[in-house]
């Protein structure tokens, strides 16, 4: 990001804009918000490096997503300080450790001064305006009567949903609430054991190809049983292809262990019942995930939708 690549930062777009998109507006914020709060980070992480030569040691997703947490709860506080003081940021699994939630910290209070000339952090915030409107589109264009006619046709179909008593399994709430991404870590060229396997299937898993992902994930499990990372992503793989009782004995197992995809998995465990619209079961998992769960902001939207 140092030398704004529009390669790296489409990436950095392509894998967390839906991610901060949801955790925004599911905390009371809205598309344009959410711009903000991506392009902020983006942008601290960017001035904070250039002074500080700062190197990664931990993935760089939940780095990120911590900090995009961070900055809305920073937000928020100026929005709307009693919700605020319920909105816990927390890094999402493997984690963070101690001395990269500082630099965080330290990156987002710094003062945004752009030091002299420098033509990379122009180039970059180049970069980041046309990935606004790609990735953050809040439909406000010059075609005022498009809009007339957009806003026209949202409350009819209002009026159409609530004269049908419209249900939230009425909607696509589980292609709502399930997205991630698959984690893993670097390998090397040569490697013809679990870490290839581990970096194939995360490849088929964040393409959306989880029957592929299944397949590697297969060849784990059958050499690591209690592998909980390969178990919890082929739950997932498994819910999203419907095969919700082999679904649930990975994620049931990943959620008896100490893995820290214990509570994502009690998520997707949650969304394996919206699949058979089976509201009752669908909470009970909900409830069972804790404030201080990295995944806790999702399972409080989605407990929100249960209720309407």
């Amino acid at each position: 990001m140092l030398d704004s690549s529009p390669a790296i930062v489409d990436a950095i777009y392509k894998r967390f804009a839906r991610k901060v998109k949801h955790m925004v507006t599911g905390w009371g914020g809205n598309m344009k918000e959410a711009a903000n709060v991506f392009e902020d980070v983006l942008m601290a992480i960017y001035d904070y490096a250039h002074l500080h030569k700062l190197t990664l040691t931990n993935h760089f997703e939940p780095f990120f997503l911590y900090a995009c947490q961070l900055k809305w709860k920073q937000d928020l506080m100026q929005k709307e300080p009693g919700k605020a003081m319920s909105f816990h940021p927390v890094a999402p699994a493997p984690g963070l450790d101690e001395q990269h939630i500082k630099h965080i910290e330290a990156a987002l209070a710094a003062p945004h001064i752009k030091q002299g000339a420098d033509n990379t952090r122009d180039e970059l915030e180049e970069i980041i305006a046309d990935q606004r409107e790609r990735w953050f589109h809040t439909k406000d264009g010059p075609n005022k009567r498009v809009g007339i006619y957009v806003v026209i046709t949202a409350i009819i179909g209002a009026g159409m949903a609530g004269l049908l008593f419209v249900s939230p399994w009425h909607k696509d709430v589980y292609r709502q609430y399930s997205g991630t991404e698959m984690v893993h870590a670097n390998h090397l060229a040569t490697e013809r054991d679990t870490a290839l396997l581990m970096h194939q299937a995360a490849a088929a898993f964040n393409h959306g190809h989880f029957n592929k992902a299944i397949g590697l994930l297969n060849q784990i499990i059958v050499r690591d049983s209690l592998n909980t990372t390969a178990r919890y992503y082929r739950g997932v793989s498994l819910v999203d292809e419907g095969n919700l009782v082999d679904a649930r004995k990975d994620l049931q197992m990943v959620f008896n262990s100490q893995s820290p995809y214990r509570y994502d998995a009690a998520f997707y465990m949650a969304l394996s019942y919206i699949r058979e619209r089976d509201k009752q079961q669908c909470l009970e998992w909900v409830l069972k995930i804790p404030e201080n769960a990295p995944i806790y902001w999702k399972a409080a939207r989605l407990k929100e939708e249960l209720s309407y």
